[in-house]
C-alpha cells in the first residue's frame, strides 16, 4: 500500500487552484481496560490511521481586497484523497476572509511527549496501574471502587505543508475514569474522577485513591454550605481547573481580539482595579515536558513556544495562530498550550492559616469567558476554623476570576498538575459562598 501521506501530498500539490495546504498523517494505537468492583470485564485494542487535509483557497467571485477561505477534510489510510480535497476546496471557496499566508519552516524544539515505559507496553502499563488501584481500594473501608476505565494511546503525527514544513512527533496519553462510592442506600454519595497524564510516573495511583476516598467519605457526612464571605483556598488540580476555565485563554486570544471579544491591550493591566495581592505573571506554554497540551508543533506546524502573556499584571502579547497573527501584525505563537505561573513568596502552611474555606471540587466551573464572573456549585468544600476542618456540600462559590486574581497570595511551593505548572496553593482574600436555595 502506498504511503497515505505521500499520496495526499501529491494530490494536493497537483491542485493549482489552492493558495496553500497542510496534510497531517495521524496514526494512533490505543489500549483500553474496563473493570467493575470485582474484576476486569474487558480489554480492547484500537487503531486508526488517518490524514487530515487543510486547504486554503481564493474565495469565489471578485473581491477587493482579495479574500480566501479555509476548510478541512479527513481521509482514512488507503482512501483516494481526491474527493476529500475537492469537498474541502468547495467549502473553502464559499468563505470570505482577508488573505493570510501559511506558516513557513522554523526550528522545532525537542519536548518530552512520549513515555518510554508506556510505549514499551501500553496494555501492561494499564494492567499494572489497575492492579495497584484495586489492591489499594480493596483495603479501604471508607469508600469503594465501583467502576474503573483506563485508556492509553500512542500517537504519531507527521505534518507537511505547501510552504516547506516537514515535522514529526510522537506522544503518549493516559486517561482514567473512576466511580467511587461511600455510604449505602439513599444516603450514599459518589465521586467521578477524571484524570489525564502523559506518562506512568506522573500518576501516583495510591495517593490519588487516598485523596478521592477521603473526600468521598467526607461528602457522605458533609453539612450544608454556609453563608460565608472571606478567604478561600484552592490547591493542586482544583487550582488548575480555576486557571484553565476559559477567561484567560479567551481574553489573551488573537482571534478574540480580532473579533472584538477581548478588551486586553498590550501594555495595559489585565485588572479593572488596584491589585492588593501578589503580582500576576502567566505564561502559555507547550514546552512543559509531558504536560497535557505539550507538543513540538501545533496543527498548523507552528513550533512550540513559551509565551509570556501577563507580566506583573501587565498584558504583554496575544496567543495567536498564523491567521490572526497576520491580521493583528503580531508574532504567531501557535496553540495556547498549558498555564505556567511562577512561585510565590509565602509558604503554603502560612496560606492555610485559619479561618478560611477551601473548595476541593465543583460540580462545574464555567465563568463568563470574557468577563470572568462565576457562580459555581460546590461539590465539596471545608470550613477551616477553631482547629476543625468541617466538610460541606452544595451552595455556590460566587465571584469574579480577575477580581480574585487581583487579591491572591501564591505559595512558594510549586507542582505539576497536567495542564498547570505553578504554585500548589492560592489564598484568595475574599470570595463568597452562598447556600443552596431551599426547595
Amino acid at each position: 500500500m502506498a504511503d497515505p501521506l505521500t499520496t495526499a501530498i501529491h494530490a494536493l500539490a497537483a491542485r493549482k487552484d489552492l493558495l496553500g495546504w497542510t496534510a497531517r498523517h495521524r496514526r494512533v494505537r490505543g489500549e483500553q481496560l474496563f473493570a467493575d468492583r470485582h474484576r476486569v470485564e474487558a480489554r480492547r485494542s484500537v487503531e486508526s490511521d488517518q490524514v487530515i487535509l487543510d486547504v486554503l483557497c481564493a474565495s469565489d467571485g471578485a473581491a477587493d481586497p482579495p479574500s480566501c477561505g479555509a476548510a478541512s477534510a479527513t481521509v482514512t489510510a488507503g482512501e483516494d484523497p481526491g474527493l476529500a480535497i475537492e469537498f474541502a476546496a468547495q467549502a473553502a471557496r464559499r468563505t470570505r476572509n482577508p488573505r493570510y499566508p501559511l506558516p513557513s519552516p522554523s526550528p522545532i524544539p525537542e519536548v518530552g511527549l512520549a513515555d518510554p515505559d508506556l510505549l514499551n507496553d501500553l496494555s501492561g502499563g494499564l494492567a499494572t496501574l489497575h492492579d495497584r488501584l484495586h489492591g489499594r481500594a480493596s483495603r479501604d473501608p471508607s469508600a469503594r471502587l465501583t467502576l474503573a476505565e483506563w485508556f492509553a494511546e500512542h500517537e504519531e503525527t507527521h505534518l507537511v505543508n505547501s510552504q516547506g514544513i516537514d515535522a514529526e512527533q510522537r506522544r503518549t496519553d493516559l486517561s482514567l475514569e473512576w466511580i467511587v462510592l461511600a455510604g449505602d442506600g439513599q444516603g450514599r454519595v459518589e465521586t467521578i474522577v477524571d484524570l489525564s497524564r502523559r506518562r506512568l510516573s506522573d500518576l501516583d495511583v495510591e495517593a490519588e485513591w487516598n485523596q478521592v476516598a477521603r473526600q468521598t467519605a467526607d461528602r457522605h457526612r458533609a453539612e450544608a454550605a454556609p453563608s460565608y464571605q472571606g478567604p478561600v483556598v484552592l490547591r493542586g488540580k482544583t487550582l488548575g481547573i480555576f486557571l484553565n476555565s476559559g477567561p484567560i485563554q479567551t481574553l489573551a486570544s488573537g482571534r478574540s481580539r480580532f473579533s472584538k471579544l477581548s478588551h486586553w491591550e498590550p501594555g495595559a493591566s489585565v485588572f479593572r482595579g488596584e491589585v492588593a495581592g501578589d503580582p500576576l505573571t502567566v505564561w502559555a506554554t507547550r514546552l512543559i515536558p509531558y504536560a497535557e497540551h505539550a507538543s513540538r508543533f501545533d496543527d498548523e506546524g507552528l513550533p512550540a513556544q513559551r509565551v509570556l502573556l501577563i507580566e506583573k499584571n501587565i498584558f504583554r502579547t496575544y496567543s495567536a495562530g498564523q491567521r490572526y497573527a497576520n491580521y493583528l501584525s503580531v508574532p504567531a505563537t501557535g496553540a495556547f498550550g498549558d498555564i505556567e505561573i511562577p512561585a510565590g513568596s509565602t509558604p503554603a502552611a502560612d496560606l492555610l492559616g485559619e479561618p478560611h474555606v477551601e473548595v476541593v471540587s465543583w460540580s462545574w466551573f464555567s465563568p463568563n469567558p470574557t468577563v470572568g464572573d462565576f457562580a459555581a456549585e460546590i461539590r465539596l468544600g471545608y470550613v477551616v476554623e477553631n482547629g476543625q476542618r468541617r466538610p460541606f456540600s452544595g451552595g455556590l462559590l460566587v465571584g469574579n476570576l480577575f477580581d480574585a486574581l487581583a487579591n491572591v497570595r501564591w505559595s512558594a511551593e510549586t507542582g505539576f498538575f497536567g495542564d498547570y505548572l505553578g504554585p500548589t496553593t492560592a489564598r484568595f482574600a475574599s470570595l463568597q459562598v452562598t447556600p443552596s436555595r431551599a426547595t
